[in-house]
């Protein structure tokens, strides 16, 4: 089920809310590169927090409501349950995005992390985002957790807010997730 609201517009309340609750403000915007420039880096976003940046991909998730999906009907994912949520990865033969994250969460090592949120629904989202929780009510993954792609099939990652392990799938593989 479609959760009703854009990628975009998760990026830009989880970035804005990001932003107002941290307790040391970026030097500087927000960079979004633009399509051709993604592509060569594999980010939506760099935020330059004193010392460091920050890089994120943002994913916008389908939210899973039957027990015939395969992570829960199969019984190889210990601890999720319906509702979940699930974003589909990039493909290896369409994108470069996931191996261009890999690399460059080798350069800053804990800075690179796809982005999901755990927001079922619009009227949700609207709440989140007028409470300043959109960031607080989103997951993150590094890329580095889920390894490299293991050859051009499609690939996804479960995840169920208040678990600490998500699933990288189509043969589920534990997966760490986080949230701030």
């Amino acid at each position: 089920m479609k959760v009703g609201y854009t990628e975009f517009s998760f990026g830009y309340a989880f970035t804005e809310n990001l932003i107002r609750s941290s307790s040391a403000a970026p030097v500087g915007g927000p960079v979004f590169p633009n399509l051709i420039q993604e592509g060569h880096s594999g980010f939506d976003i760099r935020i330059n927090f004193p010392g460091v940046p920050l890089f994120l991909q943002y994913k916008l998730p389908e939210l899973m409501k039957r027990g015939t999906a395969f992570e829960v009907a199969s019984g190889h994912c210990p601890g999720l349950s319906i509702p979940f949520f699930r974003i589909a990865m990039m493909r290896r033969d369409v994108s470069r995005q996931h191996e261009l994250l890999l690399r460059l969460e080798a350069r800053y090592p804990s800075n690179v992390f796809y982005a999901a949120p755990c927001i079922a629904n619009i009227s949700d989202f609207d709440r989140s985002y007028n409470g300043a929780t959109v960031a607080r009510q989103s997951i993150f993954v590094s890329p580095g957790d889920i390894g490299p792609l293991p050859d051009d099939k499609a690939y996804s990652l479960a995840y169920k807010p208040g678990l600490a392990t998500g699933y990288f799938c189509s043969k589920p593989k534990p997966t760490k997730v986080q949230t701030i």
